[in-house]
């Protein structure tokens, strides 16, 4: 997943002790920053990067250069020197929670989710209003199997926005996850009215449904997978499994002989 904030503009300069006049190498900076910032925009992250490695040589005290060139390094999915960046922004200024943001999120760029967890807690205690950090945190939550925590940070992104559908579809597999279907369905509910021709919230609804032992509904869901997409070979099986299972149940035999359908979404 890639994150849409937008990249920092180089504005304000601190004053250098260097060789060339003071003037000059914060105009040259400037104009490095600039054009980092603008190449930026127009999705040239790797020469953005160029930009601003440039703007730090001229202004190698103010850290904006070498956050902004982390998060152009970061989009061009180079991770290393990304992190590299966000960490020596942190060790000149250790208070700089988008440094911990941003290098959280590389973090969970390469898995590292303990690692992650760490630094975007960091930035979370420092800017309590950062939902960037609370959703990439709860992902890495998510992906350690955490899930009452990972509940916990998209639940604070849903409460600034309700119908957030990134948030909806993990909290939703997070209380699925948790053999909370109710809650569960809710979210994914959520998700269907706020997309309705969205295959995927049916079947993540659908297999909600089916582990909550409401087989019609979960029919139904698989039904209409089908119908928005009619090639889906995952739906047709679950529905042939609901249906074996529906003839079980009515027939009197025992449920377990039907064959459940398999974990997904």
């Amino acid at each position: 997943m890639k994150s849409t904030i937008p990249l920092v503009a180089a504005l304000s300069l601190l004053a250098l002790d260097l060789l060339v006049p003071q003037t000059f190498a914060q105009g040259d900076s400037a104009e490095h920053g600039r054009k980092g910032v603008e190449l930026a925009k127009n999705k040239k992250y790797a020469e953005a990067a160029e930009e601003f490695g440039l703007a730090a040589k001229a202004d190698p005290q103010d850290t904006k250069h070498y956050l902004n060139r982390g998060k152009a390094l970061r989009m061009a999915g180079k991770l290393p020197e990304a992190e590299k960046d966000f960490s020596k922004v942190i060790e000149m200024k250790p208070d700089t929670a988008d440094a911990f943001a941003e290098r959280g999120k590389v973090k969970v760029s390469q898995k590292n989710f303990d690692g992650a967890i760490e630094d975007l807690t960091k930035a979370i205690d420092m800017n309590e209003d950062d939902k960037d950090s609370l959703r990439y945190r709860g992902f890495a939550y998510i992906s350690k199997d955490d899930f009452e925590n990972a509940i916990e940070d998209y639940s604070a992104v849903l409460a600034d926005n309700p119908n957030d559908a990134q948030a909806l579809e993990r909290r939703g597999f997070a209380f699925r996850s948790t053999k909370q279907y109710d809650k569960a369905i809710e979210d994914f509910t959520k998700l269907i009215k706020g997309s309705p021709k969205d295959a995927e919230a049916y079947r993540r609804r659908g297999f909600a449904y089916s582990q909550s032992g409401e087989n019609d509904k979960a029919l139904a869901d698989f039904q209409k997978v089908l119908e928005l997409k009619p090639a889906d070979s995952d739906a047709q099986n679950r529905i042939k499994s609901l249906e074996a299972r529906s003839k079980i149940g009515a027939s009197g035999a025992s449920p377990a002989a039907a064959e459940s359908p398999s974990p997904g979404g």
